[in-house]
């Protein structure tokens, strides 16, 4: 079993390895580059009092504080930041398989930790360092559930070993939101194996009621503690495609998600950095997509009733993607996400499990078969880890660089606004304004509801002494959302660069009467210049 754990560790390394020769790129830049309190560790204290975003909304402490261990290593380099990304990777397969071995033969176990080390949807957690965040909440949640199936494998949760699991419950949910969930992950595994494994044995076994007690108490405590920090509970500004939308709309809506969350834990042939509107209909009419989510869940359902008299891992291994998945579901609340390839890192583990059950019921099928039939087996099994793992080196070199990564993702997502969104934000940053003002109006012919990309546009527009164009396009985007500071304040600015006062004015007006005092001075400074000489 050593060299079975020592077998996926190193496959797991080996398949994160290219990734070693990647830089900053996309949230890497935000949440490290332009980040002070990660610059060393001078700040530390800081951190726990943060945002994870330098604005935002978002509680990741403990994330941070391995960034600014990390900076201060390394002096900032970047290679450091993915070797730990590396190690995580390998020391989390390593979990995986010690998980699969509490529930399936060996065979069936390193099946499991296989897949998980070579899954392509792991990529992106991988091969970006703001991953890491995955990393470290799977981390805890994995040695948690694992702890877990020991302890009361051995009869009972001692107040020592409740603490210890409530100690990894607060150290996911401090790396990441997805921790919450870990709780839930302890109950399923308490519902489908070690409740099925009380009721056949010949003894009870002690309740695990003060453990969840105290689990409850971690989510609460932390939950108070993140409001006492931010000042609120909420996450991220819900996309905009979710605006005005409540929960039964939301729920429909994430209906056309699950056959893209299907296809990328099953399929995952095409992998992009950026999905949503137009290409996912996020709507709650019921269309083809939402149709096909619903049959996918229905399928499950079924599936997990069968499981749950025959095949309490397979059950269990449902019952962990269903669980990991909520914090991404937008169904219980609005996130600014709607579909992630490092969403599914966890939920991909339920995967892992369901098949390393699979192979192991195979295998056992096969004992009395001809040797050429179980030889044929594992060549195929093989065959498809190699090309997983070949799936998962090619698409590292994908998040190598800024430059590099900014043309495959409009190439990998032509149909998402928000691809050609966020890549004209960068070519404006590096003052390619061409390309920044193309990518800006691919956005908008794609997707004009969103009051970003008027502004965005406008902004490109502006930087290029074009206000006369870029007012129509500022002026849209407030009239979308009126509550937006940031592209009222460039209307106002272009229009006093192009010479039209009683525009800015009127903008300035409205803002007050909307309840922007920021606004306020603006309108002070402009009232003058707008009076007539026999006014005067």
């Amino acid at each position: 079993m050593k060299r079975a754990g020592a077998g996926v560790t190193a496959l797991a390394a080996l398949a994160a390895l290219p990734s070693l020769a990647n830089g900053f790129v996309y949230d890497d830049v935000p949440a490290i580059l332009e980040n002070p309190l990660v610059h060393g560790l001078a700040r530390s204290g800081a951190i726990w009092h943060s945002s994870y975003w330098t604005a935002g909304t978002l509680f990741r402490p403990l994330t941070l504080q391995l960034f600014a261990l990390e900076w201060a290593a390394g002096g900032g380099r970047p290679a450091v930041f993915h070797a730990v990304s590396i190690a995580l990777t390998a020391l989390v397969t390593v979990l995986v398989y010690r998980l699969a071995l509490r529930m399936l033969p060996p065979i069936g176990a390193v099946a499991a930790a296989a897949l998980f080390a070579v899954h392509p949807v792991h990529v992106e957690v991988v091969a970006n360092v703001v991953g890491q965040a995955e990393l470290l909440a799977a981390l805890f949640g994995v040695i948690a559930v694992e702890r877990y199936l020991a302890w009361r494998a051995e009869g009972g949760l001692t107040t020592s070993r409740r603490w210890a699991l409530a100690g990894l419950t607060l150290l996911a949910i401090l790396a990441k939101e997805t921790g919450y969930v870990v709780p839930v992950l302890l109950a399923a595994a308490e519902l489908t194996l070690v409740g099925r494994e009380r009721r056949a044995g010949p003894l009870p076994r002690p309740s695990a009621a003060p453990a969840f007690l105290l689990q409850a108490g971690v989510v609460a405590g932390a939950l108070l503690y993140r409001a006492i920090v931010l000042g609120s509970l909420a996450g991220e500004t819900p996309v905009t495609a979710f605006e005005g939308m409540v929960f039964p709309g939301r729920a429909v809506a994430m209906l056309a998600v699950v056959p893209i969350w299907g296809r990328l834990l099953l399929w995952p042939a095409h992998l992009q950095a950026e999905y949503g509107p137009p290409a996912l209909p996020l709507t709650s009419h019921i269309g083809l997509p939402h149709l096909a989510g619903l049959l996918i869940l229905a399928a499950a359902v079924v599936a997990f009733a069968w499981a749950w008299r025959r095949e309490p891992v397979i059950a269990f291994a449902l019952a962990w993607i269903a669980v990991a998945l909520i914090p991404v579901s937008n169904v219980a609340t609005a996130t600014g996400v709607i579909v992630a390839e490092r969403n599914l890192f966890l939920p991909s583990l339920g995967l892992a499990l369901a098949a390393g059950a699979g192979v192991a019921a195979l295998s056992g099928r096969l004992a009395g078969a001809a040797p050429g039939v179980g030889a044929g087996a594992l060549l195929l099994g093989l065959a498809a880890l190699a090309l997983l793992a070949a799936r998962s080196v090619a698409r590292e070199s994908v998040w190598r660089s800024q430059r590099e990564f900014f043309p495959r993702l409009v190439a990998d997502a032509p149909r998402v606004y928000r691809a050609h969104f966020v890549a004209s934000r960068y070519y404006e940053s590096v003052r390619r304004f061409p390309e920044a003002e193309g990518e800006a109006r691919a956005a908008l012919a794609l997707y004009g509801r969103d009051p970003r990309v008027h502004e965005q546009l406008g902004q490109v527009l502006r930087n290029q002494g074009r206000c006369a164009e870029a007012l129509p396009v500022l002026a849209e985007g407030v009239r979308i959302a009126p509550e937006r500071t940031t592209v009222r304040s460039r209307l106002i600015e272009c229009a006093l660069a192009a010479g039209d006062t009683a525009l800015a004015l009127s903008r300035a007006e409205e803002a007050v009467r909307l309840g922007q005092p920021e606004f306020t001075a603006t309108l002070r400074r402009l009232s003058p210049l707008t009076r007539s000489p026999a006014r005067r």
